[in-house]
């Protein structure tokens, strides 16, 4: 982080686990599909396992997962019929009911644009607006989101860190990324040549680098000096 502050101009968050704890979010869609739980697993797994691949499009990622789930079309068809009528939306009512933005997050981006800081947010999925809405949290406080999936690409993908420095339009020297995933979201920054900052919510040890709690990365981030 020391060394990251040098000619520091630009912050980059991740959403889900980094700027809200996604711990409740996960129970509730448990019990939402505890009749189809091995679905649920399976799903995400899938998710994970394209962690890094580009496929050129929000279509071409959705249908390599689907091939992972199932081998033949109707299931496939019932798969994607699954994902986005049911899995989907039970996520956006998931996030109103149980999920809070961490306390004083909006502060905190608000603070760090006062200062000077461009502020930007990478998530895997599309519906960030949305996401952003059930946690009280407005677009407007970053200058610059991606939603990877609709890129059909997955962190870290480096075509994707490629638009992100170009929509930051700033280098990656000069620019830190917070998330709560190394093998996504600290291989991002990696590929985008940005220092890293891990939140870390007490599931085993930290990967290699900087990790603490959100009250330790926002406390660290509300010390940065103007730009």
């Amino acid at each position: 982080m020391a060394e990251a502050q040098a000619g520091l101009r630009g912050i980059v968050f991740d959403l889900d686990g980094t700027l809200y704890d996604k711990r409740p979010l996960e129970r509730f869609m448990a019990r939402r599909f505890w009749y189809a739980l091995p679905s649920l697993l399976r799903y995400r797994d899938v998710r994970k396992s394209l962690a890094g691949e580009e496929h050129g499009s929000y279509e071409a990622l959705r249908r390599a997962a689907l091939l992972r789930l199932a081998r033949g079309p109707r299931a496939q068809e019932r798969w994607r019929r699954w994902i986005e009528e049911r899995y989907d939306p039970a996520v956006l009512v998931g996030m109103r009911r149980v999920s809070r933005a961490y306390a004083g997050a909006r502060s905190l981006l608000v603070g760090l644009r006062d200062r000077g800081y461009r502020i930007g947010l990478v998530s895997d999925y599309v519906g960030v607006p949305e996401r952003l809405a059930s946690l009280e949290l407005a677009p407007e406080l970053f200058d610059y989101c991606l939603e990877t999936e609709r890129l059909g690409a997955m962190k870290p993908a480096r075509g994707a860190a490629a638009r992100l420095l170009e929509g930051m339009a700033l280098p990656g020297a000069a620019m830190l990324m917070v998330g709560d995933r190394a093998f996504a979201d600290q291989r991002f920054a990696e590929a985008a040549g940005m220092g890293f900052l891990g939140v870390h919510v007490g599931r085993g040890e930290p990967a290699p680098g900087e990790w603490l709690p959100w009250s330790g990365v926002a406390a660290r981030l509300a010390a940065l000096p103007p730009v």
